[in-house]
């Protein structure tokens, strides 16, 4: 069984639809029609920390990697993502943060994360330590294929992460083997929180950050929100569109993170809506983890 190794190899598993094409012609307009109104540059000047994640940094996606960064450069400054967490906590945002970050530990980050730090960007890349090291190739196909919904691609190994860190890159917790927490008991929910720390602290020195699998809040119930915190982690990530600012101080439990998701190949002018977007509809009010009915 061979690995997907391009972004190409895995949009040929999964080739887009009329409802992708669909969306990709609104996107365009929308973009457009945004940046003719003069709103565009003025939501992304918006003084916020916005977080960015990826997933994967294919060979051929490395260029545009590149094109993002030195995009988005001209207009946010980069921030390593504890500092981003700082500058929220502490409510010092005086201009437009970005930080970057990386779900599900593949192999492939190793050449992301080189692009990044060769641009003066550092990021944390959310690692699953039950997948890291996995080699059993039925195994990886299982697992890409039920949990991430995508080809087999091959996962880190701890001295590949620790090669991560080595860069400046921050490592963070993305639950012991990507299952949909809510689904979990709760005794197994707060092990799982709990196993997945502890192994990126033995292997790697500090784990102070935590992302859920799948993003959704529904995805992550308030019990396991506060399991986070009590496991040692200083911060808690969704998937959630959206970004930050703040008026006050917050304790560290009082934010729960927004995340923008971008895949590298969208057009530049698609990213940047969406940030536009993100940016325009900020409050406040958007900084902790909603209610649940």
């Amino acid at each position: 069984m061979g690995f997907a190794e391009r972004y190409a190899d895995v949009k040929a598993f999964a080739p887009v639809g009329l409802r992708g094409h669909l969306r990709h012609a609104a996107l365009t307009g929308l973009s457009s029609w945004y940046r003719a109104q003069g709103r565009l540059e003025e939501s992304l000047a918006r003084p916020r920390v916005q977080f960015l994640y990826i997933h994967h940094t294919f060979t051929d996606e490395l260029p545009a990697l590149e094109r993002l960064i030195q995009n988005l450069g001209r207009t946010h400054a980069f921030i390593p993502y504890g500092e981003a967490v700082d500058r929220i906590l502490k409510a010092r945002i005086d201009r437009p943060y970005l930080c970057v970050s990386s779900d599900d530990g593949f192999r492939n980050n190793l050449d992301g994360g080189r692009v990044l730090r060769d641009h003066g960007v550092s990021a944390c890349f959310f690692i699953n330590p039950g997948l890291i090291g996995l080699r059993d190739p039925e195994r990886i196909r299982q697992v890409c294929a039920e949990r991430l919904h995508f080809p087999p691609v091959a996962f880190l190994d701890w001295d590949e992460v620790n090669e991560l860190a080595a860069m400046g890159h921050e490592i963070g917790s993305h639950s012991w083997e990507h299952r949909r927490l809510g689904s979990l008991s709760m005794e197994a929910l707060h092990d799982d929180i709990g196993r997945s720390r502890d192994a990126i602290v033995d292997h790697v020195g500090a784990a102070p950050h935590f992302a859920y699998p799948y993003g959704r809040f529904r995805d992550l119930p308030a019990e396991g929100v506060k399991a986070v915190f009590e496991a040692g982690h200083r911060s808690c990530a969704s998937a959630e569109r959206g970004c930050h600012i703040s008026d006050a101080p917050l304790q560290n439990n009082q934010l729960h993170i927004r995340r923008d998701h971008v895949i590298l190949d969208w057009p530049l002018e698609h990213v940047r809506y969406f940030l536009a977007n993100s940016a325009r509809r900020a409050s406040t009010a958007k900084n902790g983890y909603p209610a649940q009915p």
